[in-house]
């Protein structure tokens, strides 16, 4: 039994490596600064993952009225009842609001879900630019290829006449 409850803890702790690593590659990838690190969360760490939280409501939505004031226990409660909020009802991300609260490991899976979101929606816009693009460049070259068929038509037809006179 203790040899079992030795490899659950370390499962959680390679989860939670994971989960984090995750979380700091993705957050990268999004323009986020500072570094996020195992060390980050292995107390409650209240102030980085409002900072992250505030960060990802900023990117999602830079026009939502979510207040960064966090120095009460009731402006915390608040913070992270808005933002939940806010993913739930504009993004349909359904987030538990204790787990972002305890500000620990438990947090960060809850944070991964909002930054993959985020991400997903930043690789499809980049795609869809490059695809336009390409788009663009396709229609120009069919409209060449248009008016090259065109002239070819014409110099056909004034061949044609020239040879029945």
């Amino acid at each position: 039994n203790a040899e079992y409850m030795g490899f659950i803890n370390l499962f959680e702790i390679e989860m939670a490596y994971r989960d984090i690593r995750n979380l700091s590659e993705i957050m990268r990838q999004l323009g986020y600064s500072r570094r996020i690190s195992l060390e980050n969360f292995q107390q409650p760490n209240f102030q980085l993952v409002a900072e992250l939280l505030y960060w990802m409501v900023q990117r999602y939505d830079p026009s939502a009225d979510i207040s960064d004031n966090i120095d009460e226990e009731d402006d915390r409660v608040n913070f992270i009842k808005s933002v939940t909020q806010l993913f739930v009802t504009k993004a349909r991300l359904k987030l538990n609001p204790l787990k972002l609260y305890q500000a620990n490991v438990g947090a960060v899976k809850e944070m991964l879900k909002i930054a993959v979101m985020l991400n997903k929606a930043m690789s499809t816009s980049i795609t869809d630019e490059e695809d336009s693009s390409a788009v663009e460049f396709n229609l120009s070259n069919k409209l060449y290829n248009l008016k090259q068929a065109r002239q070819l038509a014409r110099e056909i037809t004034e061949s044609g006449a020239k040879l029945y006179d």
